[in-house]
Parts: structure tokens; C-alpha cells; sequence
């Protein structure tokens, strides 16, 4: 993941006809000394370009400025050995439990660095896929490590937003959207002393939470809005992002076929963009596919999403393309086939902590069930799902016991009918985006 540390020459030359004392214009450029001998370094070209003898003269300077050139190589050659540094002390943070790492962190004050913040971030991209709760243990720290840099740090203020942000996506992937937008707002305001280009990843992120909440009338133009600044910018990966994002949110909103011809042109520029991200627009659009009634389209996309997050070691994301095929096969009434994909993933998503797609996962088994005439075996099946929310401590833990308990007592007394099914399953799906809706049925 990029880290936004320094304005580029770009935007430093749009303070050339601001006054040269920058500190109520700018934050960043008052604080920071790299940027602002940078300024003065284009001020000076600048204003020597004004004189009619530049232009006049055949000759010219053909070489940087010395002084310049020296100051930054030196820069340079401090944030690499800082980031050599930062190598060894991740690895060293990360070799034991994730229980140990607070305490590990604690005792070694010589690793919080800007370089420890920046190999961090690069280690939460990893553990987001294929362990969610190891990459929200991990962003806790990453945020301590980050606001405790002195203020004198090179890029502080980008660094500590770029820290809450990845801890805003790291608790929306486990379905925590309250932490998440907690996490958010704080990044937001970091980032607002920043680049266009850092405001834009903001946007983005806070978008992608709409989306999970479901206001999706803002997400998309939030997501559109990102899009274009990640264009302007030339950053195709992030502009694909961003563009993934204005897709999800049609899908849930169900506009599925506009969804479906997004993440079809998306596909496009698979050569711009990292396989992980491949992976996912595969993913997003065997979903709408699956909504379209195109099963065989849908199944070849979540196979080829599966074999990615594979070759990956994807955890989470080959979890989330099993369950969503195996609903490509209960669509098409292969209820066998499905169960034998959906039995093992309640263990998989609970060790994950992936706590919306358990609940899920085990009310389309109990449809399974139900389908094959083994209603038998979904008080059981209810049972340990309610163990699990029981312990997880999850804002929603109330609300989706609830809701299971009435699948197992309607399971256990003959009663459990398609419709029951339909209804937890509509009550679980929303569980995450409203934590504290209440679960209301009859148990006759």
C-alpha cells in the first residue's frame, strides 16, 4: 500500500502565488521541512525564469542544484535505513501470538518509527485476507505506534491517517461498521491536512462503509468522486478501487445488471492491477450473475476466484466464493452439493472471525437441511452458531442468537418451513449494518 508522505512537485507548485508564510494556509507545508525547501527550490526557479536574459541566453544549467540534489539523498537515505529497521522489528513484533504483540510492542519503544508504521500497513494487507481478526489486533497497534511519532516526523500527519484507515477497513472486514466509521472519522481528520491525492483514499474508504450500512445514495457519488481524483492522479489500482466500490453498491442496491457490466469493463484492466484485486471484481460479479439467473457464468467466475485466493493463500475471500457458490447451487436445487461446501465453512468463518458470514453460512445449511429432509440436524447445527456469537462480544451477538434460537426451536418441533428460513436469513443479512434490530417472530 502507498504512503503519502510529501506533496509532489505538482501540488507545490499551486502555492506559488500564495504569500511565502504558509502556516494558516497549510499545515503540512508549515511543519514540513522537506516540502517547504522544495517550495522555495521551485520559487527560486521560478522567479529566475521571469528574467528576459533567461530567455535571451543560448546556454543553460543542465545539472540539479547541488545543495538540493544532497539534501534529498539524504532524506532518502534516512527513511531507508529507517524502513531496513522497521523490516526486522515487524518480523520480531509478529513471531509470536497475536496475544503477545501489545506486549512485545510495549517493550521495544525503539520501534515506533515512521519506517515501523510503513511495514506495518504493508503487513495488514496480507493478514485483511487471510486472517480479518490478526489484521484488526494488528491495526490497534499500528494506530499507537503512528500517534506516538513526534511531531518533527517527516509525513506525520499522512501517516497517522493512512493508520486509521487501515484499521477502519480491517473492522469493516469482520463487520464492525461502528468501529469502522470511529476509525474513520479520525483518519479523516489527518488526512485533511494533507494531499488531494490523501483526501481522495479517505473518500474512498468512507464510501466503502456507506456502502456496508447501506446508504448507498452517498456511497456512489463518493465512490465516483474517488474515482475521478485516482484518475487524475494516474493510479489505476485505486481508481479500480474506487470504481469496485460504485459497483458493490449498485448490487446491493439491486441494480444488478449495471453492477454486472461494471465489473465486466473493470476486468479490462486486468494488466494494471494486482491479482488480489482480479480476484475480487471476479467475486463481485459472480454475484450479480447469480442475481441475474446466469448460473454457469456465475459458477465459472467463483471457481476462478477460488483458485486465485489458492494460489494467494486468500483465507478469507476463497471462504466468501465458496458460500456464494454454493448458493449458485442451492438457486439450481443441487442441495447436496451445497451442503457438502457450506458444512465446513461455520468453522472456517468462526476461526476467521468473520462472525455476519457465519450466521449466514448457517442458515443457508439449515435450508440445505431442510431441503433434503434432515431437519434433524439443524437444532445442532443452530446450536454451535450461538455458542460462537454467545463469546464473540459482538455488538449484534443478541439479535443473531436470537434469530437462531428460533431456527433451532422451529427445526426441533417439526415446524421449520422455507418461508422461516427466508425470514432469518433477510434478519441476519442486515445485522451487521443495524446492530441493534431485534428479532421478532412467532414460534407457532
Amino acid at each position: 500500500m502507498m504512503i503519502e508522505q510529501h506533496y509532489d512537485e505538482e501540488v507545490l507548485a499551486g502555492f506559488l502565488s500564495e504569500p511565502i508564510d504558509l502556516t494558516s494556509r497549510d499545515k503540512h507545508l508549515a511543519s514540513c521541512s522537506l516540502c517547504k525547501k522544495t517550495l522555495a527550490s521551485i520559487r527560486e526557479t521560478a522567479g529566475v525564469l521571469r528574467l528576459a536574459e533567461v530567455w535571451e541566453s543560448p546556454s543553460h544549467a543542465s545539472g540539479p542544484r547541488v545543495e538540493t540534489l544532497a539534501f534529498l539523498r539524504n532524506v532518502q537515505k534516512t527513511m531507508g535505513e529507517e524502513d531496513a529497521l522497521a523490516e526486522v522489528y515487524v518480523k520480531q513484533l509478529l513471531s509470536g501470538s497475536r496475544e503477545s504483540w501489545a506486549a512485545n510492542l510495549a517493550s521495544h519503544p525503539e520501534w515506533r518509527t515512521g519506517g515501523m508504521v510503513r511495514k506495518l500497513i504493508a503487513a495488514t494487507d496480507g493478514y485483511n485476507f487471510s486472517s480479518p481478526l490478526d489484521a484488526v489486533e494488528l491495526t490497534l497497534l499500528l494506530t499507537d505506534v503512528a500517534e506516538s511519532l513526534p511531531q518533527t516526523t517527516a509525513g506525520r500527519d499522512s501517516l497517522v491517517a493512512d493508520a486509521w484507515r487501515e484499521q477502519a477497513y480491517a473492522q469493516m472486514v469482520v463487520g464492525s461498521y461502528k468501529e469502522a466509521m470511529a476509525a474513520q472519522t479520525v483518519s479523516e481528520q489527518f488526512a485533511e491536512r494533507g494531499t488531494d491525492f490523501a483526501r481522495a483514499r479517505t473518500t474512498l474508504m468512507r464510501a466503502q462503509i456507506l456502502r456496508g450500512i447501506e446508504n448507498w445514495s452517498e456511497a456512489v457519488p463518493m465512490a465516483q468522486r474517488a474515482a475521478a481524483e485516482f484518475r487524475r492522479f494516474g493510479d489505476v489500482g485505486k481508481e479500480v478501487a474506487a470504481r469496485l466500490t460504485e459497483a458493490g453498491t449498485l448490487y446491493e442496491s439491486s441494480q444488478y445488471r449495471q453492477a454486472a457490466e461494471l465489473y465486466a469493463e473493470l476486468q479490462q484492466f486486468h494488466s494494471a492491477i494486482s491479482e488480489q484485486t482480479l480476484a475480487q471484481v471476479l467475486h463481485n460479479e459472480g454475484t450479480c450473475l447469480r442475481e441475474l439467473g446466469q448460473f454457469d457464468r456465475a459458477e465459472q467466475a467463483f471457481v476462478r476466484v477460488i483458485a486465485i485466493c489458492d494460489r494467494l493463500q486468500m483465507a478469507s475471500l476463497r471462504a466468501k466464493a465458496q458460500w456464494h457458490l454454493a448458493r449458485v447451487l442451492v438457486r439450481q436445487s443441487r442441495h447436496d452439493e451445497a451442503l457438502r461446501m457450506l458444512k465446513p465453512l461455520s468453522l472456517e468463518f468462526e476461526e476467521l472471525g468473520m462472525a455476519d458470514d457465519l450466521a449466514g453460512t448457517s442458515v443457508d445449511t439449515a435450508e440445505c437441511l431442510l431441503a433434503v429432509g434432515r431437519m434433524a440436524e439443524v437444532p445442532a447445527l443452530c446450536r454451535k452458531a450461538i455458542e460462537y456469537f454467545r463469546s464473540s462480544g459482538l455488538t449484534y451477538s443478541t439479535g443473531a442468537m436470537t434469530a437462531l434460537a428460533y431456527l433451532q426451536e422451529s427445526a426441533a418441533n417439526g415446524h421449520l418451513t422455507v418461508d422461516k428460513v427466508a425470514d432469518v436469513r433477510v434478519f441476519v443479512e442486515r445485522l451487521p449494518k443495524a446492530p441493534n434490530a431485534v428479532f421478532m417472530a412467532s414460534f407457532s
